[in-house]
């Protein structure tokens, strides 16, 4: 499943999908906060905010790309690999009103 959404199936339709998303970047900056982390073992997480200002390949100007984010490492060998990571938009907060309508909205 893709940052901006869909799905690609298999390791060829996965790489083509990553591709053609980063030729919509143009350029930005960013920093990383990292809110909790640990290790347990051969296992390791990281949970961080992301703050980024981007420019994409439209002309849409700056704009604010701040994601939440969840990382799983296993340590296999001595080498610590990336199991797992999950990001989506850190949204202003909403009332429960204001998701309703926009839920509405992304489903019609």
């Amino acid at each position: 499943m893709g940052a901006i959404g869909g799905q690609g199936l298999g390791g060829v339709q996965t790489a083509e999908r990553q591709a053609a998303v980063a030729r919509q970047w143009k350029s930005g900056t960013g920093e990383v906060e990292l809110l909790n982390g640990g290790v347990s073992g051969d296992l390791a997480w990281l949970v961080m905010i992301e703050r980024a200002t981007v420019v994409f390949d439209e002309p849409r100007g700056e704009q604010r790309w701040d994601l939440r984010v969840t990382e799983i490492f296993r340590r296999a060998n001595g080498v610590w690999q990336r199991l797992h990571r999950h990001a989506d938009p850190l949204v202003d907060r909403h009332s429960l009103q204001e998701m309703a309508a926009l839920l509405a909205t992304a489903t019609t």
